[in-house]
């Protein structure tokens, strides 16, 4: 059995994006998480894992996220080997950044590469939907489809699975705001209301349909009016401290919009990345949360490309 080392990066993404639930997805250029594997005669090994909240991060094969992706992808092969595994984080888990999503996602790609490309990448976004099922506590491809695909990423249907990818506009420029605080995804979900008003339907179906004309056409006002959520962002706005002030704080300084991305506590805002403001947003952001005695990392980046092989 060959003992090559195969080598992947797996980005971070931002899910919701305003009316966008457990729809739309987005990937980062950075950062990224970078696993490594090798087969073995048989079963899951993590050997390593590092990098920013790892010590949180299990190494039990049975409750890590790329392991129980990378499972699901043998087993759709039909592969009777097993994945010795290292880890090093990129995206600290509950940030609102995908983290579990590119664990799971970055699993899956890297087993079906180890499998010899045997399934399509739908097929690998569903293994790494199974992961993400396990560890949050809820099915949903909005973090890993645009992390395996890369762009701006749709989720039609779940039963059938289908999801549509969109390249967003070159300019569009992305700050992202990590606190030093954090939320799970499992958590945030709890908090979130079962039924909504037709009302608050109606507003989400009207942004939701002029966002993807955004991204389609490369609108970036469009893109920034219709980045609204009249539901599920306020319904979580309790678990995140200072998140309207640093919204606020990155559009006056000439940021398009700013919302909370995915589950939170990170703080996404769009600009036009053709300016330099990109960096201003990002310290006068951070500065909210800093002045208030939160430590809070910052990126300035824009769209990235999905799973890769480095």
């Amino acid at each position: 059995m060959s003992d090559e080392w195969v080598r992947i990066a797996a980005p971070a993404t931002t899910s919701n994006i305003g009316p966008g639930f457990d729809t739309f997805g987005l990937a980062m250029n950075e950062p990224s998480d970078i696993l490594e594997g090798r087969k073995i005669d048989s079963g899951f090994k993590i050997t390593e894992v590092s990098g920013p909240g790892s010590e949180g991060i299990p190494t039990d094969p049975k409750i890590n996220s790329v392991t129980i992706a990378a499972e699901q992808v043998l087993k759709r092969c039909g592969c009777d080997f097993g994945i010795e595994l290292k880890i090093k984080k990129g995206v600290r888990p509950c940030s609102g950044m995908g983290s579990s999503g590119a664990s799971a996602a970055g699993g899956a790609f890297l087993a079906n590469i180890l499998c010899g490309g045997k399934l399509s990448l739908n097929e690998i976004i569903l293994c790494a939907a199974h992961a993400e099922d396990v560890i949050s506590g809820g099915l949903h491809a909005d973090n890993v489809s645009p992390c395996i695909l890369g762009g701006f990423t749709i989720i039609r249907s779940y039963e059938p699975f289908e999801v549509t990818r969109i390249e967003p506009p070159k300019d569009l420029g992305m700050v992202v705001a990590l606190p030093d605080i954090m939320v799970a995804t499992s958590d945030a979900r709890k908090v979130l209301p079962r039924e909504v008003s037709i009302k608050d339907l109606v507003f989400h179906i009207g942004n939701a349909s002029t966002l993807v004309y955004g991204m389609m056409s490369g609108d970036l006002g469009v893109i920034s009016r219709s980045v609204k959520d009249a539901v599920f962002e306020p319904a979580r706005t309790k678990l995140v401290p200072f998140l309207k002030e640093a919204e606020k704080e990155a559009v006056s300084n000439g940021a398009l919009v700013s919302f909370m991305g995915g589950s939170g506590p990170c703080i996404m805002s769009f600009y036009d990345a053709n300016t330099d403001i990109g960096n201003n947003i990002a310290e006068k952001v951070k500065a909210v949360y800093t002045d208030n005695n939160i430590k809070c990392d910052t990126w300035v980046t824009r769209p990235g490309t999905g799973c890769k092989r480095i």
